[in-house]
């Protein structure tokens, strides 16, 4: 008996948190900058100090659009460019430099959870396909340096997001998530 009381007490909690506050047919812009694992990566391999790197944060822009009270779909956009230089590197002692970078773009479903006018909190699945581009520089004027890119599947399941906004419209927003572009972003959001 005891079981079946808190079975329903918890029931009841879960579809009284399920009514969000995202309403049918509502639009929300989010820009955000995201850091990833890439980018942590290289950050690592500043440690050396013949290699000096530079991961800046992914930029993105996200659209969602509120099917009902409880979904949302809509894309995304992510870009990040990553860079190793080497200095005086193996027995010929010669400079080069790595960049590579990524554009991401993504398709979003979105579930919504939480019970406040001022706070959308949201878990997902983000589906999209990154582009990947590399080039090598030297400074080697013998050496024809490879360029290349690639197309790569690119799933993140977004764990949790929110978005506090501040005005009607303006917020601030987060996510964290597994996967690429990004495992945790910040940014601002727009309510349209």
């Amino acid at each position: 008996m005891k079981k079946a009381i808190l079975s329903a007490v918890f029931l009841s909690g879960i579809f009284t948190v399920a009514t969000a506050q995202t309403q049918p047919g509502e639009s929300v812009i989010s820009a955000n900058a995201g850091f990833s694992l890439v980018g942590a990566l290289f950050s690592l391999a500043d440690i050396d100090a013949d290699v000096k790197s530079s991961a800046p944060p992914a930029v993105q822009l996200n659209y969602d659009y509120a099917i009902n009270e409880l979904f949302s779909l809509g894309g995304g956009l992510s870009y990040q460019r990553f860079k190793l230089a080497y200095t005086d590197y193996g027995d010929d002692m010669e400079d080069f430099d790595v960049q590579l970078s990524r554009f991401n773009v993504a398709l979003r479903g979105l579930f919504h959870y939480g019970a406040q006018e001022q706070v959308d909190m949201y878990s997902g699945i983000r589906l999209g396909l990154s582009n990947w581009s590399a080039d090598v520089g030297t400074s080697n004027p013998d050496f024809e340096p490879p360029k290349g890119n690639g197309i790569s599947v690119a799933p993140q399941l977004i764990l949790f997001g929110i978005r506090g906004y501040l005005t009607d419209g303006l917020g601030i927003n987060a996510e964290l998530a597994v996967g690429g572009p990004h495992f945790f972003a910040i940014g601002l959001s727009y309510r349209i």
